[in-house]
């Protein structure tokens, strides 16, 4: 009997072994797994209006630096800055993107007569470049990478102009005048030539604000480098954490 236990237990023990082996997987899994993760956070709609296959070097950088010099030619510099704010952004509307697809994937249409139907999907633009632009790309089949020469421009202005984005987080939306006195003291403090302020309102922070600059990506304003946090609950927990300190003496 005892013998027999043991044998069950052997064979009880490597079949464990064999259903907890894991194989030994590349550095390069995690990476790959996060951007698994980041793609199915998309929407379906989000994902195939943006197939360029285009990355953010080499074509992309030179369409974004051509539309730059085009702005710069025509003296339309902040006019066409504003219109390629203005695609970005229509690029987190669903609605407009869904336009976009069915544009997209119109057979009947030529590409330039895609580029033009985008051109009125996005009315009224405030510049005579950006149309151009559009029907410039449409010609060099290059429509489904609107949306990535659009934030490497935005990128590229960021850095050229040195501007820094600065995100305010407060419990109550903040006045203009609020914000003027910000921007003056982040001006001093970061040392760029411009700041553009991110306001934001938390009620949670009960008071006071939050700061946060230095971003490694400054268009989607991921991963801060630097902040502040002069919010009210932020002096609570403080001063909660230096009672408990002294209570435990």
């Amino acid at each position: 009997m005892a013998r027999g236990l043991v044998v069950m237990a052997a064979l009880a023990c490597a079949l464990v072994g064999r259903l907890a082996f894991t194989p030994s997987l590349s550095a390069s899994f995690g990476g790959a797994a996060d951007r698994g993760v980041a793609a199915r956070q998309r929407t379906l709609t989000q994902r195939q209006a943006d197939q360029s296959m285009l990355r953010p070097y080499g074509p992309v950088v030179t369409y974004a630096k051509a539309l730059m010099d085009a702005a710069k030619e025509k003296g339309e510099d902040v006019s066409v800055t504003e219109d390629v704010l203005k695609v970005k952004d229509l690029f987190k509307v669903e609605d407009w993107l869904m336009k976009l697809l069915n544009i997209q994937n119109d057979p009947s249409l030529t590409e330039v007569a895609k580029g033009e139907e985008i051109i009125k999907t996005l009315s009224p633009l405030k510049s005579t470049v950006m149309p151009k632009f559009i029907v410039f790309l449409a010609k060099k089949r290059r429509l489904k990478g609107l949306k990535i020469i659009m934030l490497e421009y935005v990128q590229s202005m960021y850095f050229k102009e040195s501007i820094t984005p600065v995100k305010v987080t407060s419990a109550q939306r903040l006045s203009a005048e609020q914000l003027d006195k910000i921007k003056e003291k982040m001006l001093a403090k970061v040392g760029t030539t411009d700041v553009k302020l991110v306001p934001e309102v938390d009620p949670t922070l009960l008071g006071g604000i939050v700061l946060e600059w230095g971003y490694t990506d400054p268009i989607n304003l991921y991963a801060p480098t630097h902040g502040l946090d002069l919010s009210l609950k932020n002096i609570l927990n403080k001063k909660a954490l230096q009672k408990g300190v002294v209570d435990a003496l």
